[in-house]
Order: structure tokens, then C-alpha cells, then sequence
């Protein structure tokens, strides 16, 4: 019967860890989602240059052999406003309807918006098309984003730019300006860019606050991840308990040679059996159940713990002789 129940606990652990990685997942896309789809990478360039936004981008986009990356430039007045502008990257964000930016609207003459749900900014319908009236134009609205919890990307507007386009009304000495991309990681393209935008100094962003520099990220689903440690090592401890009886019946058993191997290798299955098949109705479970983003997590976690299970059952079985 305790070995049922110990079964019972191994199966009940697989699930918790499933529930911890998804808990966690979740805590860090809703992180991701309030970076905007921005890497923890993802710069915000200072500057005082008075260039006009649209020469920006027109600058940037005759530079050659840069590597890929996405500027936001956010109103100082208001960041739930940004305009943005993408060299070969495009960060999906979860779309509620219509559709996100491709990387034609970054060289199109006109802009194009993308709205969260809760964005301030009124859309007007007069037929199948929505716009928003932004610095005395009307744009056109191709998507609208969300994300339950992600408060800052459902209250943000975007608005693409292009070196295509009129001039800005914005000025980079009027805007926080914020870099994603491999170009973060590349000292030849990132010097391109600081050259562009004269910039003089760069901290790391976070998007809680107007200037992105006085607050750290929160909870990135570390608990979670102490959770999942403290599983596997009551995992151990489980298997441990399994063994206690199983070795009381070898120690205690008169056998000897082939007999003994054999009664060795009987006891060795019956231990497997009571662990590899609450882990195999586990991970089923997780698997069906359970959303996981991390599925490489979870099944390291599976492998370890497997490996790791009968390692112990081998070396307390298999290979321990009975005390004399």
C-alpha cells in the first residue's frame, strides 16, 4: 500500500512541475508581452540631437551591413505613444484582431497603427476601416493587440515610421528612444547607430516607468523555478522511501547466487514499476492538460528525473551487497 501511495506522490509531483513551469511561462510572457515583444537586450539610447525622426530612419536605412534591429521611440509627454521602425525584425505581438506590422509598413509613404485594447486614444469607424487622429492626421488602424495582465502593452499605440515619409512632428530630444534587435549585440552595428542618434550614453530598459530607468523588472517566475528544485529533491526522497522495503525483503532473504540475481533483478522491476509508470501517466497528463511554453524545461526535468531514478534503484538494488 505505501508503495501505491508513493506512486501516487511521483505522479502528483510531474503534475506540480508542469503547473510550476506554466506558472512560470506564463509570468514571463506577460513580462514579454509589457516589453512590447522586446528582448531583456533591449537598450534605451540617450540623446539630445534635435534630427527629426523621419531623417532618422532615412539615415539609418542607407547604412549598410547592419545587423537586424527595432527602434521604438516613445512620446516624453505620454509612452503609452510610440513610433516605430523595424531593419529586418519583426516582433509579433499577440493580435486581437487585424493584423501587426510587416516589414513592407516600415517603407511605405504613409503610417499605419497598431492599437492595444485599452489604448486612450478614440478610433473613429466610419466604415470597415478604423483610424486615430494623431498629431492633426488620420491613420489608419490595421490591428488591435491585447494580452490579459500585460497593462502596458493594452494601453500602448504604435505608428510605424519610414525614411518613405513627410516629416515627423517629433524630434529625437522629444522622444525615449529604445533599441531591440542583434544589433544590441553587435559593436559594429550599434556604433552605426549611436553615430546616427549622437547618442551619448545607454542604459538598459524596463518598461514600468516614463524613463524606463527607475524601476527593475519584478517577478520573472524565479518561485517557480525554486518550486520545481524542491520537487525533484522530494522526488528523491520518494524514491528513497520505495527502496526502504524492497531492500528490507533482499536483506533478509536467504538466496544465493543465480537465485539471488534473480530475485535482485524481480525486486529491481517491481521498483521501476512502481516510478517510471506514474511518471509516464505524468507526463501524459502535463502534456494534455497543462499549457507549457518551456516544453524543453519539462522534459529535462522528465529526463533527469528518470535517469536519476533508476541510477538510485540500481545502486541500492543491483549493485549494493546484502549485509552480512
Amino acid at each position: 500500500m505505501k508503495k501505491v501511495i508513493s506512486s501516487i506522490v511521483i505522479f502528483l509531483i510531474v503534475l506540480l512541475t508542469g503547473v510550476a513551469i506554466s506558472k512560470s511561462d506564463s509570468i514571463k510572457y506577460n513580462n514579454t508581452m509589457n516589453r512590447l515583444g522586446m528582448s531583456e537586450d533591449a537598450v534605451v539610447l540617450h540623446t539630445k540631437s534635435k534630427k527629426n525622426l523621419t531623417n532618422v530612419v532615412k539615415e539609418l536605412s542607407d547604412k549598410k551591413k547592419v545587423s537586424s534591429y527595432q527602434l521604438i521611440f516613445f512620446e516624453k509627454s505620454n509612452s503609452d505613444i510610440g513610433y516605430i521602425y523595424s531593419h529586418n525584425k519583426i516582433n509579433k505581438l499577440p493580435i486581437t484582431s487585424g493584423r501587426y506590422f510587416s516589414l513592407d509598413d516600415f517603407s511605405s509613404q504613409i503610417p499605419f497603427a497598431i492599437q492595444g485594447k485599452t489604448s486612450q486614444l478614440e478610433a473613429f469607424k466610419p466604415q470597415s476601416q478604423s483610424y486615430i487622429k494623431l498629431n492633426n492626421r488620420f491613420i489608419s488602424v490595421i490591428g488591435n493587440v491585447g494580452f490579459d495582465g500585460a497593462d502596458i502593452l493594452n494601453s500602448q499605440t504604435l505608428v510605424s515610421l519610414s525614411p518613405n515619409q513627410p516629416k515627423s512632428k517629433y524630434h529625437l530630444n522629444q522622444v525615449t528612444t529604445v533599441l531591440d534587435g542583434r544589433a544590441t549585440s553587435s559593436k559594429e552595428s550599434l556604433n552605426k547607430i549611436k553615430s546616427v542618434l549622437h547618442v551619448k550614453s545607454v542604459h538598459r530598459y524596463v518598461p514600468q516607468t516614463d524613463d524606463f530607468t527607475n524601476a527593475e523588472t519584478s517577478n520573472n517566475g524565479e518561485l517557480y523555478l525554486v518550486g520545481i528544485v524542491l520537487l525533484f529533491v522530494l522526488l528523491v526522497a520518494v524514491d528513497f522511501y520505495i527502496l526502504v522495503p524492497l531492500k528490507f525483503d533482499l536483506s533478509r532473504s536467504n538466496l544465493t547466487g543465480d537465485l539471488k540475481n534473480n530475485y535482485r533483478n524481480g525486486l529491481m522491476i517491481r521498483y521501476l514499476i512502481y516510478t517510471l509508470v506514474p511518471f509516464g501517466l505524468g507526463y501524459f497528463v502535463v502534456n494534455w492538460k497543462i499549457a507549457i511554453i518551456s516544453h524543453s524545461t519539462f522534459n529535462l526535468f522528465m529526463i533527469i528525473s528518470i535517469l536519476i531514478t533508476i541510477l538510485v534503484g540500481m545502486s541500492q538494488i543491483i549493485f549494493v551487497k546484502k549485509t552480512e
